[in-house]
């Protein structure tokens, strides 16, 4: 026998401990606790307890060290718990570390914890008593993913861990700093719901390509340098975020600032030339950079929905932009609207503007959709309907008089082109 499962079994026999060539072992909601016989299992590669109906004691036998085989570790939903022992720097070969749902776990050994050189997956899920991860961690040179969510951790650094490609950091109400330098291999990076996090740093890390970083309530600064493969950041509802910065981030492509209640445009933005997708809509900006858009050349998407904008549209105009969306700010005038030639999308729901100028049959060429509803309109010309590549117009719920909406639609209805007013 080779493969032993306990299920659901509130009265097992011990004799399980004298079946000495096993290999894989997992028990279930059963009764049957770690005794240091457990040495015996010398070929063991994979150890499972999920629910052990609070049997087994606070500290595992040290015995459970001797397990010099074991590939794979998962412990769950564990009652009493408290640690590992020292003796897990046996585990030469282990691979995979997995506690789940262990509530008074609060101790991981420091010096044991280092040794475990072979290990490529740790996880740490709910475990709500443990408030310090030890700096050994950064000796697993083999670790590739590392989870670490529900602890109660108050600060973590990860460093020149060269084989980790994967950090997913979520709900642990006590982290407050977090940094992260000289990973060579991380692609992915998500930080997500630590109320408490204030800082976080991110530096050298030449493989990210995406980083997520949501509801972290506390956060107030984050910096970039020297991320080197960089495509996509998604940095949204952290309200007290002040300061972020960018250091040598050559390939972003897209950037998510939105709901972060940002008064100011950060100008280390404008360091990002390879930069295509701006999102900082839900903010409370009311000004962009004189330099906005000859530092930001391949800028194609722009999306400055519900913030604080008014008055007139931007000048110097957003000549490379391809897409604004402007929809729930306070702008008056879109005048100069002509000289963004190379606009094909316009969003200005819920505005003030009041006329749209003659000059915006001079992006005839590019202009494919217009959406203006719910702002204080009283005209529209008729000459928009020869706008050639115009298909879309929207314009309900302005003040036009109903013989002129009339008009409109059966001009634009004889045109081929979708207008609602």
């Amino acid at each position: 026998v080779t493969e032993f499962c306990v299920f659901n079994d509130l009265n097992p026999s011990l004799s399980v401990y004298c079946v000495q060539n096993l290999e894989q072992l997992r028990l279930v909601n059963t009764n049957l606790t770690i005794l240091p016989e457990i040495k015996n299992f010398q070929r063991l590669q994979s150890l499972i307890i999920d629910t052990d109906n609070g049997v087994i004691d606070q500290h595992l036998p040290s015995e459970i060290g001797q397990l010099g085989s074991l590939l794979a570790l998962k412990l769950s939903n564990i009652t009493y718990l408290e640690d590992l022992p020292n003796e897990i720097e046996y585990w030469t070969k282990l691979q995979s570390l997995i506690l789940i749902g262990i509530p008074n776990f609060n101790k991981i050994p420091d010096e044991g914890f280092g040794k475990l050189s072979q290990l490529t997956e740790l996880r740490f899920i709910d475990l709500p008593n443990l408030s310090n991860i030890p700096s050994t961690i950064n000796n697993l040179q083999s670790l590739q993913q590392l989870e670490i969510n529900k602890t109660n951790i108050n600060s973590l650094d990860l460093e020149n861990l060269y084989s980790l490609k994967s950090i997913l950091i979520s709900l642990n109400p006590n982290l407050i700093s977090l940094n992260m330098k000289n990973l060579s291999l991380v692609a992915t990076i998500s930080v997500t719901y630590n109320q408490q996090l204030k800082t976080m740093t991110l530096e050298n890390l030449p493989k990210l390509y995406i980083s997520e970083f949501y509801s972290l309530s506390s956060l107030e600064e984050i910096s970039f340098e020297n991320v080197l493969s960089l495509s996509t950041i998604s940095i949204v509802s952290n309200p007290k975020l002040k300061s972020i910065s960018f250091i040598n981030i050559p390939t972003i492509k897209s950037l998510i600032l939105s709901e972060c209640e940002l008064t100011t445009f950060p100008e280390s933005i404008l360091t990002l030339k390879s930069l295509q997708t701006l999102n900082m809509k839900s903010n409370k900006l009311s000004a962009l950079p004189l330099t906005f858009s000859t530092d930001l050349p391949n800028l194609k998407i722009l999306n400055l929905e519900n913030n604080q904008f008014q008055g007139y549209i931007f000048q110097p105009p957003l000549i490379y932009v391809r897409e604004l969306y402007l929809n729930d700010n306070s702008f008056t005038f879109i005048d100069g609207i002509g000289k963004y030639k190379s606009l094909s999308i316009l969003q200005l729901n819920k505005n003030q503007i009041s006329s749209i100028p003659l000059e915006i049959t001079g992006i005839s060429p590019t202009l494919t959709r217009l959406f203006i509803e719910n702002n204080l309109l009283t005209d529209i010309q008729y000459s928009m309907v020869n706008m050639r590549s115009l298909n879309v117009f929207y314009a309900r719920n302005n003040s036009i008089p109903l013989e002129k909406r009339t008009a409109l639609e059966q001009l634009f209805a004889r045109a081929r082109k979708a207008f609602h007013v």
